[in-house]
């Protein structure tokens, strides 16, 4: 794996960010994932939703690193029992740490203090109450975030980058990695198939991309998000947005 002896352990995220991209940008996707693991061990983070194959990719990478990486897991309640089931299965048949965060409040609380179905109302606000906020606490715990973006998801994603440093709300600068940024949703199932990766069984009943419950549709097309927050304008559920790049 590629090093450079003149980089230390206590550079700041940007500065990694400038100096590794180069490197990191050359190595296989295993290679980037086993870089994190070693760097950061249990001070990275790897969100997976269970829901999409991305996600799953990863989740079977950082299962094959020394040492393995951590699982951030947001569970909103409001998930399709699919989702639980595939995560429960994971974390025993990989051996993952999978750390799982929920909402301040209660589906019945959100419901009392903010009235029925905001989902309806305001999916901004209930997106930010049931992910936004389990997300902020479960990244105290991380100097390096992993996540399954790809440019090729959305037109919102277009411009993502490998290496990418961020500063959360607290002014703290975290680094972001999206080892999976240059693939093609062809490369995502080929890993799938070829690897014998589990996925989440509703992709093969014509979801293409999985959140909550309430708002997740079945959906056709290039667009690989279309199904979420159907008949909206919304595409984003403020995950990858609410942090300064």
């Amino acid at each position: 794996m590629p090093s450079n002896p003149e980089l230390s352990n206590d550079m700041q995220p940007r500065a990694v960010a400038t100096a590794y991209a180069p490197l990191l940008e050359n190595m296989h996707t295993q290679e980037v994932m086993q870089w994190v693991a070693e760097r950061f061990g249990n001070r990275a983070g790897l969100s997976c939703s269970f829901g999409g194959p991305g996600g799953m990719i990863l989740a079977h990478m950082a299962s094959l690193c020394e040492p393995k990486i951590p699982v951030l897991f947001i569970d909103t309640d409001f998930l399709f029992p699919e989702t639980y089931t595939l995560m429960k299965e994971v974390k025993r048949d990989w051996g993952l740490v999978v750390r799982t965060r929920r909402a301040a409040l209660s589906p019945q609380e959100q419901s009392e203090r903010h009235g029925p179905r905001l989902w309806e109302r305001q999916p901004d606000l209930c997106c930010h109450l049931r992910k936004v906020e389990p997300m902020k606490a479960l990244l105290q715990g991380v100097d390096c975030w992993v996540t399954g973006l790809r440019r090729d998801q959305s037109a919102t994603r277009a411009n993502t980058q490998l290496l990418e440093a961020h500063t959360l709300e607290d002014g703290r600068e975290i680094l972001k990695v999206n080892p999976l940024v240059a693939w093609t949703r062809k490369d995502v199932w080929a890993y799938i198939h070829e690897h014998h990766v589990p996925y989440n069984r509703l992709l093969d009943e014509g979801f293409t991309s999985l959140g909550c419950t309430h708002c997740t549709a079945r959906a056709t097309g290039t667009d690989e998000r279309a199904g979420r927050w159907k008949g909206s304008a919304k595409t984003e559920c403020g995950l990858h947005t609410f942090t300064r790049s």
